[in-house]
């Protein structure tokens, strides 16, 4: 699932290079998930229409629907453990965290200001 989900987010532009670096993988055990993926039709590969000594990745549309499919289970059960185990109060903290967390994931230190330390 990360490494499916890695390449979702890359788009067009995910290379082996790029997702080991990404994800912390080392490249051994990248190309083993990336054979065993590529084995069950989830990924695709095609080489670099610029570089064809690279080759870049997608999800196929069975991949895309496995990569959906599990997220939507995902947030079904968080949905659910959240309903069952959090008051409404709790749940509406929980919803702001979510957004600071956004916040932070999307952090690049060359483009946040500073000046949004408070």
């Amino acid at each position: 699932m990360l490494v499916l989900g890695a390449i979702d987010r890359h788009g067009g532009s995910a290379t082996p290079s790029v997702l080991a670096a990404d994800e912390g993988m080392r490249s051994s055990n990248l190309a083993a998930a990336l054979r065993f993926l590529e084995a069950r039709k989830l990924i695709v590969r095609s080489p670099d229409t610029k570089d064809r000594r690279k080759v870049r990745l997608r999800l196929s549309s069975a991949g895309q629907r496995f990569l959906d499919d599990s997220r939507a289970r995902g947030e079904r059960w968080l949905t659910e453990a959240m309903d069952a185990c959090l008051t409404a109060s709790e749940r509406s903290d929980l919803i702001k965290a979510g957004t600071l967390l956004d916040r932070i994931t999307a952090y690049s230190k060359a483009a946040t200001p500073r000046s949004r330390r408070t």
